[in-house]
């Protein structure tokens, strides 16, 4: 971003868009049942079609792999702390969850996309690789066998294998050290389908924006039982971001902006919102618990990004 003009021209409609699904909410134009429908074609279709055009593209790096290491590590350091954290503050037995992961396809691509540009999406996905094999491997196998008893590997390995994202970037990798990418878009067909992915690609950030600014619905009750938790991980997370992002990817390993504001956007992000759907009927008191600590934390994490983008103009 070289100018504060072109920065707000990134930041406008991030805060646009989200304010726009709570009008639409409001005016009752959505609905939980089309909200529904658009996470699942964001889920299944639309961060897919991303993601395997960001890893077919991509140049990769070989200080990219300290961040696919490290990344998951951190994520695992936060779990252990939200152990100890949850039980400090009295707060529900999700607490450990909502205290590590990060919400990275459904937020962190839509906000990372609309402030930096398309061309910048193979940044964020890099960064964002270790982190889906922490959600997948780790924190989805603890939050199962914590909701419906013990997982075992293979259980975890097929819903890892069949996930729509897996696939897309397992895809887009082989694709690309394969040399395939000119291959395809030289061809035809190949091109075409490219072109229908890039179609696709381009509805994310409105639809998740939509999304986000739907969803946000805070009582004051719930954001005052929900604020010392969001404020605990608030202070941990942004103190790693700027770690993570300034003194490792770039004093130690030498990495751009572009893949700074990647692993900042990342560790600000609000918990996975995935939590929700685990949690059991019987354990209805922790999933609004839960669900008011992802409301109030996308709050945080907009304004914390917004604040990002404006600080680091020039």
């Amino acid at each position: 971003m070289g100018t504060i003009a072109e920065t707000l021209t990134g930041v406008i409609p991030i805060v646009a868009l989200i304010v726009l699904g709570a009008v639409l909410r409001h005016l009752r134009v959505l609905d939980d049942v089309v909200v529904e429908g658009f996470k699942r074609l964001i889920v299944t279709v639309v961060l897919p079609a991303v993601l395997f055009t960001a890893f077919l593209s991509m140049e990769f790096q070989a200080a990219y792999l300290a961040l696919i290491v490290i990344v998951p590590l951190a994520c695992v350091a936060l779990l252990a702390l939200g152990v100890a954290v949850g039980r400090l503050l009295g707060a529900p037995r999700v607490a450990p969850f909502l205290f590590t992961g990060f919400e990275f396809g459904m937020v962190g691509l839509a906000l990372y996309t609309a402030a930096y540009g398309v061309a910048e999406v193979p940044t964020a996905a890099i960064v964002g690789l270790g982190h889906e094999f922490f959600i997948w491997f780790v924190y989805v196998t603890l939050l199962k066998r914590q909701s419906d008893g013990a997982v075992s590997l293979s259980e975890t390995l097929l819903s890892f294998v069949k996930s729509p994202v897996i696939i897309a970037i397992a895809a887009g990798l082989l694709l690309n050290v394969l040399g395939w990418r000119g291959l395809l878009a030289d061809n035809p067909v190949g091109g075409g389908m490219l072109r229908s992915l890039e179609y696709l690609a381009a509805v994310i950030v409105p639809l998740i924006l939509l999304v986000v600014g739907y969803g946000t619905r805070l009582t004051r009750a719930g954001a005052k039982a929900a604020a010392p938790l969001v404020a605990a991980r608030y202070v941990t997370t942004l103190a790693l971001a700027v770690l993570l992002s300034e003194v490792v990817a770039g004093r130690w390993l030498g990495l751009g902006q572009p893949v700074r504001a990647a692993v900042f956007m990342l560790f600000i992000l609000p918990p996975p919102f995935i939590v929700p759907i685990f949690l059991p009927r019987e354990r209805a008191v922790e999933t609004i618990y839960a669900n008011n600590v992802l409301s109030l934390y996308t709050v945080v994490s907009v304004v914390t990004f917004v604040a990002y983008v404006m600080a680091t103009v020039g």
